[in-house]
């Protein structure tokens, strides 16, 4: 098979194996996983999966159009694209790691298919001590698995641990802020208790009627279900409101929410202002931070797998991460015409990054001299041209000497 050709290959090679059944990637079900790490993680995952990412030669630096790697990461197998697998693959990261089992079609790599990391085994063949994965009953070794290992804790046996195991006590502190928060609201925030009188209706209840009738009463009013639901008095029975004063706790909740947000969030390199939604925001500063403490390290552990791939003498694999940079109109702008103004970009190149369709001779790149075309011929006649000009200056100079 042609590396640059559309590949014919053996539809059985793209579609799942029975031995490895699909499952969904969640967060991690133990203590910390809040609200504030989905929003995280779901932030992550969602930008690293939007990312842009290219072949390039390794001698020339030049983007390759056409190569096979690109087609496979594009759809890895018949069930999922780009963006899926990729969302699902980095949620497995942050869950311990990533196990991508390589299918095969004629020596190439056709199809990858995301394994539970819960139940991929990792051990070491004694005879030639090198990593074996157990997947189902199924042993591969490292030219079948892709293995992508969390940075959290890593060996290169046991891999990597959950962000969650890792640092344990902000999740653990997070999961108790989050369930005292569901507590406050189904009991309520605001300080006051309701009293039910049955001395003169029920004068010799028993703890078991007092009980019962207690259950009863938060069954059919209390909590958030029944909220704004009359209470039917009956049997003689009084109500009345006790309060208990000022109360607090809705302030200090809300205090204690966002220290534990900004704790996660720290943990996760994700800003503050991303997960609020702020609007008033410096974007670019915001997104850089978000960058380089967020996703870059997420993608470098990828692309570092990705190029194993490759011929690595000849290509290697890069995301893009210019597409992350978030500024405003006018930042983009001048941006633009500072880069087509030394040459950087064409007009074509800057078109694309605004999601626009190419125009005729927009591939042209200009240098400042008059901002004329750079390209040899111009070079080529801008020398002749100052040649000349020189040889003029030194004839019409002997002139004068004579």
């Amino acid at each position: 098979m042609g590396l640059f050709s559309r590949r014919k290959i053996n539809k059985e090679a793209r579609n799942r194996p029975r031995y490895a059944p699909d499952y969904t990637a969640e967060i991690e079900a133990v203590p910390g996983s809040d609200g504030t790490s989905f929003a995280c993680i779901d932030r992550i995952a969602s930008e690293f999966a939007g990312l842009n990412y290219a072949v390039y030669d390794r001698k020339t630096h030049q983007k390759v159009k056409n190569h096979s790697i690109l087609e496979l990461l594009k759809q890895p197998n018949t069930e999922e694209r780009h963006f899926n697998f990729f969302y699902q693959s980095a949620v497995d990261y942050y869950n311990g790691g990533c196990y991508w089992l390589k299918l095969n079609y004629s020596g190439e790599t056709v199809s990858l298919f995301r394994l539970d990391p819960h139940k991929v085994k990792v051990a070491r063949d004694v005879k030639t001590n090198k990593r074996v994965f157990n997947y189902n009953g199924a042993e591969y070794t490292d030219n079948e698995i892709l293995y992508i290992p969390s940075r959290f804790c890593y060996s290169t046996l046991r891999g990597g641990q959950s962000i969650f195991g890792a640092t344990n006590s902000v999740f653990s502190t997070a999961g108790k802020v989050e369930a005292y928060t569901q507590k406050s609201f189904d009991n309520g925030i605001n300080g006051k208790r309701l009293v039910i009188d049955i001395e003169k209706a029920l004068p010799d209840a028993t703890e078991e009627q007092i009980a019962e009738l207690k259950s009863s009463f938060q069954n059919e009013y209390s909590g958030p279900n029944n909220a704004g639901r009359p209470i039917i008095k009956k049997n003689g029975i009084e109500y009345s409101e006790l309060s208990g004063g000022t109360d607090n706790r809705a302030a200090e909740l809300s205090e204690n929410r966002k220290i534990q947000e900004h704790e996660v969030s720290k943990v996760f390199g994700v800003p503050e202002a991303i997960l609020n939604n702020e609007t008033n925001a410096n974007l670019e500063n915001v997104f850089v931070y978000f960058n380089e403490f967020a996703i870059r390290p997420l993608a470098t552990m990828f692309q570092e797998v990705i190029n194993s791939l490759l011929d690595e003498s000849r290509y290697y694999f890069e995301f893009d991460y210019n597409g992350l940079m978030k500024v405003s109109l006018s930042q983009r702008i001048e941006a633009y015409n500072k880069q087509f103004a030394f040459g950087e970009m064409s007009i074509n190149e800057i078109r694309a990054k605004e999601n626009l369709p190419p125009i005729e001779a927009g591939d042209t790149h200009f240098v400042p001299v008059n901002m004329m075309p750079l390209n040899d011929e111009t070079v080529e006649a801008y020398m002749a041209q100052q040649k000349q000009t020189v040889n003029s200056n030194h004839f019409a100079g002997g002139d004068d000497k004579k």
